[in-house]
């Protein structure tokens, strides 16, 4: 058991002032990287050209890589310098010609962006339109260097004004790291039937799984989205029969952190119900994605008398196990806004490894969010009274291993900030109520961070034709095996005249033979054939 005496150490006051570069991988990085367009892969054969996009956060002026390798080899680069590929912030390309005698395999395509970066924390969005969000709530960034979904940007809009923009409606704004739309849409409500009273959609995760994990705070659950945030393809992770202490009706559930992966993942929130709160509680939610019927969780961390007094209000947990939470304290009360709790082992916490009092820079904190590194720990400070306008607000860094001051990113003379999030490379994110806005906030020092695209490039020397294989039928469809090559995009298609064809299905698969399926109605097509996608 570890002595209480040596795991806390109080702050109660700024200690020093200083950047918190140690924690930085680098602040411009590409994301959102396709192949002739698409986020899963790219057929070449010899000779033939390809277009890699990709888009920068922010302008990358020390220049720009895209390298091609077949395996570890490097087979050729595209530099800026030579004016192959774009520096600016946004949409970029490169073209890749190729060779006559390209060999057969599978190429990876990695990008390499370098700044000369800023001499402070910056905010390198511009307050625009396509940062707008009437009432911001919560905030994630996907994290996941192996997904194509990387540097996604997700914001709750908590209320609706009427409006026709995205940030006038209640539901889940997507961005790309730029700040420009998503593909597929850049707001949905995924379907759900939000609260809204300004309080959900509210804190959101974005997971290893890629889905996204959002608190539906007026509706008292837990919802998950695949990353596109697809109407038809929520789950209710956690439901009125998983509050704590067996289902309490005063539960209010609120911060939340989603780990692990497949049957090891966990989603842990806080309960900031003032007066019988739980703390902090972890659930297994498993392969299904979801919590078991009737599990109330484990409770990670208590109220104490002394230190954690009242319900905790938002947390994170750090690459090194570390928890960080909260408590929205209003007034100048002599207790503790921002606590760091050891990694949890097995046996519920009380004391904290450190803890700093609210007064005067962390009175209404509202959001916390820990970096990649575990190194920095940033705050979201609303302020007191008339929030939106009285100009008490903070956007405050800390020293995640000691929890020294180190700095106020806020360039606004206080502003409300409502939420926070890290990306991967180190730059930080932000929900500014005063002035209706997401932002994000590039850290100081020259950088560089390389991103390895999430889809390969499969190189023939030529595509030979599918074939559909072994029908059979079976309840409201035909299934088939597909005979093709590997990693190639097919479109299943159907004629009743052998001369009109329609598009019944696409399918996408790292294996050359596999199984596709295609419905099948009254008005079924009596031909069926399988070509390459464009």
């Amino acid at each position: 058991m570890r002595s209480p005496c040596h795991k806390l150490i109080v702050l109660v006051g700024i200690l020093f002032f200083c950047f918190c570069a140690s924690s930085v991988h680098a602040n411009v990085y590409a994301s959102d990287i396709k192949l002739n367009g698409s986020n899963k892969l790219a057929v070449i054969l010899p000779g033939d050209s390809l277009t890699i996009s990709y888009i920068l956060n922010d302008t990358a002026t020390g220049g720009v890589w895209v390298r091609i390798y077949s395996g570890t080899t490097l087979v050729q680069t595209l530099a800026s310098a030579n004016g192959n590929a774009g520096t600016n912030a946004g949409f970029n390309s490169a073209i890749w010609s190729g060779t006559p005698d390209l060999a057969p395999g599978v190429y990876t395509v990695s990008i390499t962006a370098a700044s000369a970066g800023y001499a402070t924390w910056t905010n390198i969005t511009d307050d625009g339109s396509n940062f707008y969000v009437n009432v911001p709530r919560g905030l994630a960034v996907n994290q996941n260097t192996n997904s194509p979904f990387y540097g996604r940007v997700y914001v709750a809009s908590a209320y609706s004004d009427g409006g026709g923009a995205p940030g006038d409606q209640v539901g889940i704004i997507k961005c790309n790291a730029d700040g420009s739309p998503a593909d597929e849409g850049g707001f949905s409500t995924g379907g759900y039937g939000w609260g809204g009273q300004a309080l959900s959609p509210w804190k959101m995760a974005v997971g290893a799984d890629d889905r996204l994990y959002v608190d539906n705070y007026s509706g008292g659950v837990v919802v998950s989205f695949d990353p596109t945030i697809e109407p038809n393809n929520s789950r209710q992770v956690i439901r009125t029969d998983n509050y704590p202490a067996g289902g309490d009706p005063n539960a209010h559930l609120s911060g939340l952190s989603v780990f692990g992966a497949g049957a090891n993942a966990e989603i842990w929130m806080t309960d900031e119900n003032p007066s019988e709160s739980a703390g902090i509680i972890g659930w297994q939610i498993g392969a299904d994605g979801v919590a078991a019927t009737n599990d109330t969780g484990t409770n990670i961390v208590s109220l104490d008398t002394y230190f954690l007094t009242q319900g905790p209000w938002d947390l994170a947990v750090g690459s090194n196990g570390f928890i960080y939470a909260i408590q929205l304290l209003t007034s100048d009360y002599p207790g503790y806004a921002l606590l760091s709790f050891p990694p949890y082992e097995g046996t519920q916490e009380t004391w904290p490894y450190w803890a700093i009092g609210a007064y005067p820079t962390l009175q209404g904190a509202f959001g916390v969010a820990v970096d990649p590194t575990a190194t920095c720990v940033a705050v979201a400070v609303v302020g007191l009274g008339d929030t939106e306008t009285n100009g008490t607000g903070w956007l405050n860094l800390y020293r995640a291993n000691s929890g020294e001051y180190i700095t106020n990113v806020d360039q606004t003379g206080g502003d409300a900030y409502y939420d926070v999030a890290w990306d991967n490379v180190g730059n930080l994110y932000t929900l500014d109520g005063t002035r209706e806005v997401w932002r994000a906030y590039s850290p100081p020092g020259t950088n560089q961070a390389t991103t390895v695209a999430a889809p390969v490039i499969q190189a023939y020397n030529a595509l030979l034709p599918p074939s559909l294989v072994n029908p059979a039928a079976e309840p409201g469809r035909l299934r088939f095996t597909l005979e093709g090559q590997s990693n190639v995009t097919y479109i299943i298609q159907g004629s009743s005249d052998l001369v009109n064809w329609a598009a019944l299905a696409t399918n996408f698969s790292a294996t050359a033979n596999r199984c596709v399926c295609v419905p099948v109605s009254c008005g079924a097509q009596e031909f069926y054939r399988a070509v390459t996608a464009p």
